[in-house]
């Protein structure tokens, strides 16, 4: 069976969880709300919680480093000082197959300076989605969850190494 770990799939990512559900995926998902988890939780599918803040590095670690390998890893991942982001790729150092890492990235981020600080594992296909916003009727505005879930959805669809949801020009316009 296919596994998936999704770092933020109980909140504007469980449009993804559940999506990867339907692909025959067993997913695993970090979050920190259990009353987001348990409504992930309420459907149906090979869903597994992992509460854990992704902040606190030695039990991140603990909790994402099965006894298997993962296939597929989303990561929505805010830049912190921690650096959670390095101990996730450490994690998966050991594993043994190849697997695809989306690393979900907020609409400022620099997602080449992100690729050259990050030591990416060699059996480890890396992705950057980049979220932007939306400007309907001359107003801007952020994206919504299920538009951020479509577009990470069509990023893994893709397999592009880099994959915009949404807009990102003008940058005045953002919200």
């Amino acid at each position: 069976m296919k596994r998936a770990l999704v770092v933020g799939g109980s909140g504007m990512l469980a449009g993804v969880s559940h999506w990867l559900v339907e692909q025959g995926y067993e997913i695993y998902v970090v979050g920190r709300s259990k009353r987001k988890m348990a409504k992930l939780m309420s459907r149906e599918g090979k869903l597994h919680p992992l509460y854990v803040d992704y902040r606190h590095l030695v039990e991140f670690k603990q909790n994402i480093k099965q006894t298997f390998d993962w296939d597929l890893i989303i990561a929505w991942i805010h830049r912190v000082p921690e650096n959670p982001m390095e101990t996730l790729l450490e994690s998966i150092q050991e594993q043994e197959t190849n697997c695809h890492l989306y690393h979900v990235l907020g609409s400022s981020s620099d997602l080449n300076e992100m690729r050259e600080t990050l030591e990416i594992p060699k059996h480890c296909y890396y992705h950057q989605v980049k979220l932007g916003f939306k400007v309907d009727h001359n107003q801007s505005r952020w994206l919504t969850n299920s538009e951020i879930s479509d577009g990470v959805i069509e990023a893994i669809k893709s397999g592009q190494s880099t994959y915009i949801v949404g807009q990102l020009e003008p940058w005045g316009q953002r919200p």
